[in-house]
């Protein structure tokens, strides 16, 4: 397969806003075609794609003795954006299903693209990712920031043991995994191909507030998303350098600290984004590059741990990549990316998924 330089892709194309053009909700039923409802929410305040969002659950009261409890927020932290300083953004942004209406949180202390959230033991985490410089280079970071709540700002944690981006980032068993992605090839950090896919599997522990390596990844790659259901991790998806896209599904068992293969995915995406509703994972959109070009998927899968199989859901009424999926409330929020494959007609729309 041709080899495709992304990073030049991305960060040569134009953008523009593309608002959502649906005023009902798109329905499918069993009888008729793939489940799930599409309703289309307010815009972003801005277009953006590259994101990695997280639901943002709030630390209870000193006194209170309760669980985290949550916010009922889904939060967006940085992301290539078409406009704005080297095309970054250091913007955090949150939408409250409340009110459908978008407020600004406290900023990252410096701008970023492919930054993961999680939310770990009531704190949201901000790790890795690339700062852009003034000539464009994508310059990987090991950063690792947190914050206590929406307006705190964020507070400086333990590093990756070195720069990663474009990895799999998950809460698990109270640590968070930071898992596969690219990672610098050697001593220069500037360029995409100064970058390879990697196999790496970190654990934090912000008890000690360091990281510790666990089993590697079985495939290493990038643009992968992942998911957990239950006590395990999900690995789907995602793409290599050399090979382009692949369908294959790891999982992680963290209490033997092993992996194990799954169904592959019907279609090999990336870029993609997924999340969980009802002990099942969802999955949406992706991109392609080849040869002659490239694209951008509408396709939806539900994946069934329990059966381990696959299935076809609605598809998304807007077809993008780069974008994000959270679950709040048995909703699915998808939101921002890119209409079309790289950095051209990156998208303000928030959609929700139901089933």
């Amino acid at each position: 397969m041709t080899r495709i330089n992304r990073r030049a892709i991305v960060a040569g194309g134009g953008a523009a806003m593309i608002a959502a053009t649906c005023s009902t909700p798109a329905f499918a039923h069993d009888g008729d075609g793939p489940v799930g409802a599409w309703t289309p929410l307010a815009d972003m305040p801005f277009p953006v794609q590259e994101i990695y969002p997280a639901p943002f659950w709030k630390a209870p009261g000193a006194t209170s003795g309760l669980k985290p409890r949550a916010y009922n927020i889904l939060i967006n932290a940085g992301g290539l954006i078409p406009g704005g300083q080297y095309n970054v953004t250091d913007a955090v942004t949150y939408y409250d299903p409340a009110d459908n209406q978008w407020r600004y949180g406290a900023k990252l202390p410096e701008a970023r693209h492919h930054i993961a959230l999680v939310n770990n033991n009531g704190y949201l985490y901000g790790v890795g990712g690339f700062a852009r410089d003034a000539g464009g280079g994508w310059r990987m970071r090991a950063n690792c920031w947190r914050m206590s709540a929406i307006d705190a700002p964020w507070e400086t944690m333990a590093s990756l043991p070195h720069p990663q981006a474009e990895a799999v980032c998950a809460s698990l068993g109270g640590r968070i995994h930071f898992v596969g992605g690219r990672a610098p090839a050697g001593s220069q950090n500037r360029n995409w191909s100064d970058h390879i896919d990697t196999d790496e599997h970190w654990a934090y522990d912000a008890a000690a507030n360091r990281w510790r390596a666990l089993a590697p990844l079985l495939t290493p790659r990038n643009s992968a998303a992942g998911a957990v259901v239950g006590s395990v991790l999900y690995v789907i998806g995602g793409r290599t350098v050399n090979d382009g896209n692949t369908g294959v599904v790891e999982v992680y068992d963290p209490m033997s600290d092993r992996w194990e293969t799954a169904s592959p995915m019907p279609q090999a995406q990336a870029g993609l984004a997924a999340a969980v509703l009802g002990g099942k994972i969802y999955v949406f959109g992706g991109e392609y590059f080849s040869p002659g070009g490239g694209g951008v998927y509408a396709q939806a899968w539900e994946y069934d741990p329990r059966k381990d199989k696959w299935r076809a859901v609605a598809a998304m009424p807007h077809p993008r990549h780069g974008l994000g999926a959270v679950t709040i409330n048995n909703t699915i929020y998808v939101l921002g990316g890119a209409l079309k494959a790289g950095g051209e007609d990156t998208s303000a729309v928030l959609d929700k998924f139901e089933i």
